[in-house]
């Protein structure tokens, strides 16, 4: 007999807690299409409609999302067994926790997979859309799978306090159309030990980045995180900020690697990218701090509102550091 109680039912809970230090309920979600294994079994013995009746186990996402409570920091584990494929979800409450159960650590090849379905869905912009406050993802690789040309981001981050922590985010679908990994227009977020784009399929949109970051983004933190772009454009880049209003007060990158993937698939030459880093804004400042940049001419582009620790006081052939106006 499997419960909460139980040696098993004490070691997810223990687990959740080590993470999530939270008070809140805990929701499971696996796929239907793993019934009859000994987890999934096991995991909706633990996982019983409480005293309540509120269930705890959900087999899609979406499910699971509706079942949870605004502000009582709820945790949502994701399986990482089978892939969860559904449409767009829009995390509007707060302090919901979304936690995939692969073990964590990874930089990228999360085993909990959150993606949409290969068909076309206007409706699905990105896997999933955080408007929240103090939201957290942990552990899950998302995937924009949708064909329609709607479909272009992975995430995006409207939200306040959102905390993201080895994570990745990847378009492998629409390529000729302008994509991005990670449509960041959070407040005073925190993105950790991510993976943000990939070298997986090559892309073929001018002025392509896989972190995109529009208004209202302030005040939020990108630490140890690898950007990475494969195009064939030498107008693409790892970052862009394309509107003058697109960060306000500033965005902090500390210890990122921004690179363009040059034969990312093995054989495909990509295009030299012309900076890592591009922007029009004038409401703000990105601040590279210890960052690096591979198979760019400049890790940033000529412009004030970029700045750079820079060793040296104008960027390099082939990557260099480089500071505002360089």
């Amino acid at each position: 007999m499997y419960n909460k109680n139980s040696g098993y039912g004490q070691g997810i809970m223990a687990m959740v807690s080590s993470i999530i230090p939270t008070f809140g309920r805990i929701f499971v979600v696996m796929s239907a299409s793993d019934a009859g294994e000994e987890n999934y079994d096991r995991m909706q013995e633990i996982m019983k409609t409480d005293p309540n009746g509120i269930v705890r186990f959900f087999n899609t996402i979406a499910e699971a999302y509706a079942a949870a409570t605004s502000n009582n920091n709820d945790v949502i584990l994701l399986d990482a067994d089978s892939s969860h494929s559904e449409a767009m979800v829009t995390v509007a409450k707060n302090r919901i926790h979304f936690i995939g159960m692969d073990g964590g650590g990874r930089l990228n090849s999360q085993g909990a997979k959150w993606s949409t379905p290969a068909t076309s869905v206007a409706g699905s912009t990105a896997v999933v859309t955080n408007t929240g406050t103090r939201n957290t993802f942990r552990n899950i690789k998302f995937i924009q799978s949708g064909t329609n040309v709607a479909q272009t981001s992975a995430m995006i981050d409207t939200g306040e306090g959102t905390f993201v922590k080895n994570c990745s985010f990847e378009v492998n679908s629409i390529l000729t159309t302008v994509t991005q990994g990670l449509l960041f227009k959070g407040d005073t977020c925190h993105y950790e030990k991510c993976q943000i784009g990939n070298s997986t399929v090559e892309h073929t949109a001018a002025n392509q980045a896989p972190l995109v970051i529009q208004t209202p983004a302030r005040y939020s933190y990108f630490v140890d995180c690898n950007i990475i772009n494969f195009s064939d454009k030498t107008t693409a880049s790892c970052i862009d900020l394309p509107d003058a209003n697109s960060v306000i007060g500033w965005v902090i990158f500390k210890n990122c690697l921004l690179m363009s993937a040059d034969l990312g698939d093995g054989a495909t030459t990509a295009g030299a990218m012309a900076e890592a880093v591009t922007s029009v804004a004038t409401s703000g400042y990105v601040y590279l701090q210890g960052c690096s940049s591979f198979n760019a001419v400049k890790t940033v582009e000529a412009d004030a509102s970029i700045l750079s620790d820079a060793v040296a006081p104008a960027a390099s052939a082939g990557g260099g550091i480089a500071t505002a106006g360089a």
